[in-house]
């Protein structure tokens, strides 16, 4: 068997969390999200609001240990996945809201 090493720049922690999307002004949820798995460069969640690869993205994300982080960035894959979608998102900018 042949082992493939690792291409990824940073380990991926899979999570459940709620990942939440605003509009352009930061005011509104545009949908809520449920995220798939996280490092510390990006992203992958389910959501059955449609993204394009390429768009830019305004979140939060919710995580126990580390609180509440806003998060700029970009879609990068998109996974058809039958009745959901698998998105990619690379982090632009992180910044912890506090706990």
């Amino acid at each position: 068997m042949r082992v493939i090493p690792e291409k990824r720049r940073a380990p991926r922690v899979k999570h459940d969390s709620v990942f939440e999307f605003f509009d352009e002004s930061g005011a509104q949820v545009t949908c809520v999200a449920s995220l798939f798995d996280f490092s510390t460069t990006g992203a992958s969640f389910r959501s059955s609001h449609a993204f394009a690869k390429g768009d830019r993205v305004r979140a939060r994300l919710h995580l126990l240990r580390e609180g509440v982080l806003d998060i700029a960035g970009r879609i990068v894959r998109v996974k058809d996945c039958g009745n959901i979608t698998l998105y990619g998102v690379k982090f632009d900018a992180v910044h912890p809201l506090g706990r």
